[in-house]
């Protein structure tokens, strides 16, 4: 059974001190894995060793992710009384099996597959997401983002969020250093450029959250499928070879020759909504350069090329 590959980055930035913490563990038996990041926040001198020690019972703790929250709560408030933190736990017990998923605050929990893209599975307990909820105007609600409306020392069991995802290529944490500062169209393309590659991943994430000019400690972690090997011999999918020139395109299901019709060509990648690739690539036909992007949102999977949209 391949192992899947688990990667973190974190970086502590301006703040004076790193709060920020994540822990997981492999269960080689069953191929699942449990992971947690947890931000701290707050004056108290412990308030790093408290996020450590909730991330890392989080972790350990038996039953599903709700009972991982839990267990972190009664962690430190025995161990570090005054602390606080936000939390997102996920575990998946089998590869194929559902994610479990639970968090108090504003960390998240993202998934990405090459049919589904990039996708949130939980919702910021702040402020600022309440005043959304209002449909108060965006500029008001980022006021808000910062003021956490649960935490782990606070959060009674109603309180904390749960959600199930389906099993998926790639799982993400984020704490909000990096997607309250990273354009959420650039996260969703910086996953779709290196999800075969989680340790460049989370180092990306992190930097891109310095170029945004984070001020808060910055981490990721990331459990995702192994590097996907390149070079000469090596399998590639039908839309890279499509992008690449369309010269591989044909093959055992795919018939033996294209048709040289090139607004068919550009019809079938358009509507192949397996096209999870980084969306920077270009194709040149018939002296008209098609540019690959994808909408804003990330969800719908539509394909635009620049000079014909399908």
């Amino acid at each position: 059974m391949s192992s899947p590959v688990i990667a973190t980055d974190s970086d502590q930035g301006p703040r004076p001190s790193q709060q920020d913490a994540c822990s997981h563990r492999f269960e080689p038996d069953s191929g699942g894995w449990r992971a947690t990041v947890a931000d701290g926040f707050g004056d108290h001198p412990d308030t790093g060793e408290a996020a450590q020690l909730a991330a890392d019972t989080a972790t350990a703790a038996p039953g599903e992710a709700l009972d991982a929250v839990l267990a972190a709560a009664r962690a430190i408030t025995l161990t570090h009384p005054g602390t606080d933190c936000v939390l997102a736990h996920a575990r998946q017990d089998a590869p194929d099996d559902p994610i479990d998923i639970a968090w108090v605050g504003d960390c998240r929990v993202w998934t990405w597959s090459p049919g589904g893209g990039l996708r949130q599975h939980t919702r910021d307990h702040t402020h600022g997401q309440e005043l959304r909820d209002l449909r108060v105007s965006e500029d008001l609600a980022r006021i808000g983002d910062h003021a956490v409306t649960t935490s782990v020392a606070t959060a009674a069991l109603d309180d904390v969020g749960t959600a199930t995802a389906p099993a998926a290529d790639l799982t993400l944490f984020t704490c909000d250093g990096i997607h309250d500062y990273v354009d959420r169209r650039l996260l969703a393309e910086l996953v779709a450029e290196h999800a075969h590659d989680p340790d460049t991943l989370v180092r990306v994430l992190v930097d891109a959250a310095r170029e945004a000019e984070s001020t808060d400690n910055a981490t990721a972690l990331v459990i995702g499928l192994p590097p996907r090997p390149t070079g000469p011999g090596c399998h590639r999918t039908r839309q890279e070879r499509l992008l690449d020139g369309l010269e591989g395109f044909g093959g055992t299901g795919f018939g033996a020759h294209l048709p040289e019709d090139s607004e068919y060509l550009l019809r079938t990648l358009a509507e192949d909504r397996a096209a999870g690739i980084a969306c920077d690539r270009f194709l040149l036909r018939d002296g008209t350069t098609y540019w690959c992007t994808k909408d804003s949102d990330h969800t719908d999977h539509h394909v635009s090329w620049h000079g014909v949209t399908w």
